[in-house]
């Protein structure tokens, strides 16, 4: 999705630039003022918005470069952050795709991952402390919603010993800390 807005936008911004040089020849070739001013002024405001949005777009997309993140970055971003963050971790490291699913009722799934034709549901969890059974039970049900092969949790810290069981008796797949910090 921001590749296609990304595009959009030099798009829109190669545009203007094209058009701007021809409005100032007709407006100093002797085209009325009260037309093209506004017009030009126009153009020249949306062409800055571009420029912003294109600024924006690529900065957030090259958030994450490989080996510059280390766990304690990750411990204090947020957990908005940290799922964003995860999507570029997982193509950085072989996926295919990865891709976030909408802020509210995601049915415990946090991103989908696609990699070798098998399909991912991730829960992530940004915690300061271990994770509990909880993540194991949304994502596995997320998994069924989502029609996924695969159940998983990523977290940056480790996991409780119930949702360690949990996890084993359901085929749910847990990585945590450790799995994160090879991944980084």
């Amino acid at each position: 999705m921001r590749h296609r807005r990304l595009t959009l936008y030099i798009f829109l911004w190669s545009i203007l630039t094209a058009l701007i040089p021809v409005g100032l020849l007709f407006l100093f070739l002797g085209a009325p003022h009260d037309f093209f001013i506004p017009v030009l002024c126009a153009g020249l405001i949306f062409m800055l918005f571009c420029i912003y949005k294109i600024h924006s777009l690529l900065r957030s997309r090259s958030r994450y470069i490989h080996g510059e993140w280390t766990l304690t970055d990750l411990d204090d971003i947020s957990g908005a952050d940290f799922e964003a963050l995860t999507c570029d971790i997982l193509v950085s490291n072989g996926f295919e795709l990865a891709k976030n699913t909408k802020a509210s009722g995601d049915f415990g799934v946090d991103v989908l991952a696609f990699r070798d034709g098998i399909s991912f549901a991730i829960q992530c969890k940004r915690y300061n402390y271990d994770v509990g059974i909880e993540a194991v039970q949304q994502v596995y049900a997320g998994r069924a919603y989502y029609e996924c092969h695969v159940a998983m949790v990523l977290t940056n810290q480790y996991f409780t010993p119930a949702a360690q069981k949990l996890a084993d008796k359901i085929g749910v797949v847990l990585w945590d800390r450790d799995m994160l910090e090879q991944m980084l």
